[in-house]
C-alpha cells in the first residue's frame, strides 16, 4: 500500500452538532474516508465532517484536503460503508514522486485496497499515453479512475452507488 507523506500539516476540525440517530460515529466514519483514501491522519487540513443525505441514504459528509490532493467522501451512518468518494491527487505532485517496476500491478491492488470484496480481474484498464483509465461496478457501485503510468499513483478516484 502505498501512503504519502507531508509533515507538519495541522487538522481543522468543523463538527456540526452531535447526531443521535447514527449507528456510525463521526470518528469511525472519518477513520473509514482516511483508510480509504490511504493517506496518514498528519497530512489533513480543512477538515468537515457533517452529517448529510445522499441518494436517500443519510451520511456523514467528509471533506479534506492534503498538500498533495482533495477528498471527498459520503459514508453511510448505518452501517460505515462509504458509498461516495471524489478524489483528486496533484498532477504535479504525482510527477515528482518515483517511478515504479510495474504501475499496472500496483493500481489493481489499489483498487482491490480501496474496494473490500473486489478482486484484480473485475477492474477494465486502458492505457492512454501516460496514464491508465480503469472501471471497476461492485456490488452495486460504479468506480472509474485515472492514474499514472509511471508511478502507478491513482490521481482521480470516484465512486458512485447505483441503483
Amino acid at each position: 500500500m502505498r501512503h504519502f507523506a507531508i509533515v507538519g500539516a495541522a487538522i481543522i476540525a468543523s463538527i456540526s452538532a452531535f447526531d443521535t440517530e447514527a449507528a456510525v460515529s463521526r470518528e469511525a466514519a472519518l477513520e473509514a474516508a482516511i483508510e480509504n483514501a490511504g493517506i496518514p491522519k498528519r497530512d489533513i487540513f480543512n477538515l468537515k465532517v457533517e452529517p448529510d443525505e445522499e441518494s436517500g441514504v443519510a451520511v456523514y459528509s467528509i471533506e479534506f484536503e492534503t498538500e498533495y490532493g482533495d477528498f471527498d467522501f459520503c459514508v453511510a451512518r448505518s452501517d460505515g460503508r462509504i458509498i461516495n468518494a471524489d478524489t483528486e491527487v496533484d498532477e504535479a505532485w504525482i510527477r515528482r514522486q518515483p517511478d515504479i517496476r510495474n504501475a499496472e500491478e500496483a493500481i489493481r491492488n489499489e483498487v482491490v485496497r480501496r474496494v473490500p470484496g473486489a478482486s484484480g480481474d473485475q477492474i477494465r484498464l486502458r492505457r492512454e499515453g501516460e496514464r491508465f483509465e480503469g472501471l471497476l461496478w461492485h456490488e452495486g457501485f460504479k468506480y472509474e479512475f485515472e492514474a499514472d503510468a509511471r508511478t502507478g499513483i491513482i490521481s482521480d478516484w470516484n465512486a458512485e452507488m447505483r441503483r
